[in-house]
């Protein structure tokens, strides 16, 4: 039999195995799917070499779909690894030959390569395998670029900055592959601990169950084999009157309340129960005559010395001749058992934590390439939390919007600008106003942010927190008047958790600082978001924001004020 460390030794590296296993499908059908689809990107923005960027790209999308006969051939589960591997080492070659197509220093499809970096997060890698891989993906990107291209000065230090926010990524990546990798395995460890317990347990429960059975038959030949039952159960058994007051009890009773054997039982037993739970217990207490039995019932009870056992009970009604005289209760010690339970769900809500700090940080993908936004991520989810609690107080969304769909939304807001990544940073980053044609560049973020955060949805099982962000992602920008884009939706076509996100982006856009305006006061931005009510707003919506405009004011100060002393921070503390 295999010990628990080896035990939990088989099971970590087979979970890991199976787990790296499905996730390679997912990469590869991203792959597979969206880099041919950037074809439109090329168009675009390089249509002088789109035949020659949409060959690098189907051959790339060709050489995965390769890999993927692998995937499903016998020999893909042994060689997850390596298939994704190759498959980044592909994706990567491409992106850099269409770099050193541009010029090299200083082009900026090096964001296909870090799109490419940051869903190494999806595998479950640990930090050495997450660290080489991100620098094998750097190192595909730079020593084309080296080797190919002569650099100017400018092209060099463009290079620099590319290179520094690959470095980046990679101790993000590699800080992310460490924390799922601890929580993985702190998780498979509580789950092989609980299954050995379990199966001890068990064992323990079949062989008592076993011995009761034998104990009952021989009642009827002998009394003393039924006392020698009753005072060796592992469990706490005692008899109460219909007043809760302690007739009898076994030893273990004794030994667990920490009372002489000797001693008198001439007290109530709900004096043993903790303060808090009194009221349940003697409501078990008042269901026993109707119900007959009552099992599973768990309750705290505290000894002489103040020590506190959580309990399970199974308790039955006691008759003589015909009349309710009290009632047996067999008590079982599960303060073990609560603590593992406690701690697996402890475990579960820090990769809750965990996935949704690397939410965030792939949302500021976007947000870091533009550094007057400040805070304006974590601003978005709280503005759009607000509203969504307000409306689902009213009788029109009281049954849509559920506290998983506050949660949801919080959540996935910040992913209303994803689609960024997409936009070249001569436009992006531009310190003036955009031209038409630039504009019409921007816009199509909202559709590169919705493709991309679909393609990854259609990988995941059920109902995801993404079906909410891509919707936002598509149409945040839409109006309420249908002159929005990228569709031209109006009214409650738009689906409502984007014509929420829509008013808090506006909000914080108004309130906030660029380089090409001044931010405007609270009291500018309410009276140009009421002038927007039915144009580019939902009313409802517009209600629900003059309601808690107080509360936007409260969040945006605090909120600024923290910002501000980060970076007052930063700048006082040396380098």
């Amino acid at each position: 039999m295999l010990s628990i460390e080896d035990d939990y030794e088989r099971r970590y590296n087979e979970e890991t195995g199976d787990l790296l296993y499905q996730r390679v499908l997912a990469v590869l059908l991203v792959g597979i799917i969206l880099i041919p689809f950037f074809s439109v990107l090329d168009y675009v923005v390089v249509r002088e070499h789109f035949g020659l960027f949409f060959f690098y790209r189907i051959t790339c999308s060709g050489s995965l779909l390769a890999l993927l006969l692998v995937y499903y051939s016998r020999y893909g589960k042994d060689s997850a690894f390596a298939l994704v591997t190759v498959a980044y080492i592909i994706a990567a070659f491409t992106i850099a030959m269409m770099c050193v197509k541009m010029g090299g220093y200083s082009s900026f499809y090096y964001v296909g390569l870090i799109m490419v970096l940051v869903t190494i997060v999806i595998l479950p890698l640990n930090a050495p395998q997450a660290f080489l891989s991100g620098l094998m993906l750097y190192l595909i990107y730079a020593l084309p670029i080296i080797l190919l291209n002569n650099p100017s000065p400018d092209s060099l230090k463009v290079f620099f900055s590319n290179s520094f926010f690959f470095a980046f990524f990679i101790v993000i990546t590699t800080l992310q592959a460490y924390e799922e990798t601890k929580m993985r395995k702190r998780e498979c460890r509580l789950k092989t601990e609980m299954d050995g317990l379990a199966e001890r347990l068990s064992y323990y429960a079949h062989n008592l169950e076993a011995e009761v059975e034998k104990r009952l038959i021989e009642l009827e030949e002998s009394e003393l084999r039924y006392r020698e039952l009753y005072e060796n159960i592992i469990d706490i058994v005692i008899l109460v009157d219909r007043n809760s007051k302690i007739l009898m009890a076994n030893p273990r009773f004794y030994d667990t309340i920490g009372i002489p054997s000797e001693q008198k039982l001439d007290f109530s037993f709900m004096k043993l129960v903790k303060g808090p739970d009194t009221l349940l217990v003697e409501r078990m207490f008042d269901r026993l005559p109707t119900e007959q039995t009552v099992k599973d019932f768990q309750f705290r009870v505290e000894n002489r010395q103040g020590k506190i056992f959580e309990v399970e009970c199974n308790a039955k009604c006691i008759y003589k001749e015909g009349e309710l005289v009290g009632f047996q209760m067999v008590i079982r010690d599960i303060t073990v058992r609560k603590k593992l339970e406690n701690d697996l769900l402890e475990s579960y809500k820090k990769v809750q934590s965990a996935r949704n700090a690397t939410i965030l940080g792939l949302a500021k993908l976007a947000e870091y390439r533009d550094a007057d936004t400040g805070a304006h991520l974590e601003r978005i989810r709280e503005y759009s939390r607000v509203i969504a609690q307000d409306l689902a107080k009213r009788a029109k969304f009281a049954e849509y919007i559920t506290q998983d769909y506050i949660d949801d939304i919080y959540n996935s807001s910040i992913l209303h600008d994803i689609g960024k990544v997409g936009i070249p940073d001569s436009i992006l980053l531009k310190p003036s106003r955009l031209t038409k044609d630039e504009f019409e560049v921007v816009k199509r973020h909202s559709s590169l942010g919705g493709d991309a955060l679909r393609a990854v949805e259609t990988k995941i099982e059920g109902q995801s927190f993404l079906s909410l962000g891509k919707e936002i992602a598509y149409y945040h920008h839409e109006k309420w008047d249908g002159t929005g884009y990228p569709k031209g939706l109006k009214g409650e076509q738009i689906p409502l958790s984007a014509r929420i996100v829509a008013l808090a982006d506006v909000y914080d856009a108004l309130t906030s600082k660029r380089v090409y305006k001044e931010a405007f006061s609270h009291e500018k931005a309410l009276e140009i978001i009421l002038e927007d009510r039915g144009k580019h707003f939902d009313p409802e919506i517009v209600d629900a924001f003059m309601d808690h405009e107080a509360d936007f004011r409260s969040i945006r100060e605090e909120m600024f004020r923290d910002h501000a002393a980060n970076q007052q921070k930063q700048a006082t503390t040396p380098s």
